[in-house]
């Protein structure tokens, strides 16, 4: 019977997450981006999902995600994505959200990493998760230590196997063709 409970609550919690929709590259980009190639004036960044913090097993989460730069969300991905787009060099604030309904995974509080991007540099961001306090005490323990996103740099193997998509709804001002 407790596995049974088990099984039910942890379907009913997948059911709270938004899935994003997607803008899947062509078959040149994706080329382009598994090869990690870069202008000499412009950087690339790719994102992928990271790791639950508090998980004993080491395991990657499954959440969809929004990923922001500067403030502004500039596309979403699927667990089997990666975003990838282009900037200016510069400095940017980068934070990812995730995107559910789940009232505490809502009321998360994304980390804000700022990095200053040189000419033809590739930066690989992992997005980390951690449950806050939801890990120890459900629902109260979300409310009062709320979960967190993190990102990290990561390698370029963490790429392989992912689809990849570009940015949504990214500003000319933030993102370049």
């Amino acid at each position: 019977m407790k596995y049974l409970i088990f099984i039910l609550v942890v379907i009913g919690l997948q059911g709270c997450t938004t899935p994003a929709v997607v803008s899947k590259a062509d078959a040149d980009m994706t080329q382009r981006a598994m090869a990690f190639e870069v202008e000499k004036d412009i950087a690339k960044v790719y994102f992928v999902n990271g790791k639950i913090l508090e998980n004993m097993f080491n395991m990657k989460h499954q959440y969809p995600s929004d990923f922001i730069v500067d403030g502004k969300t500039i596309g979403s991905k699927n667990k089997e994505d990666a975003l990838v787009f282009k900037v200016k060099p510069g400095k940017y604030d980068f934070s990812w959200n995730v995107r559910s309904t789940d009232p505490i995974d809502k009321n998360a509080n994304p980390q804000i990493m700022s990095v200053i991007l040189q000419g033809g540099e590739i930066l690989v961001l992992q997005g980390d998760y951690s449950l806050g306090g939801a890990a120890m005490f459900g629902l109260i323990g979300g409310m009062v230590s709320p979960p967190k996103t993190w990102l990290k740099r990561a390698e370029r193997s963490e790429i392989q196997g992912k689809t990849i998509v570009m940015p949504q709804n990214c500003d000319v001002k933030v993102c370049l063709k």
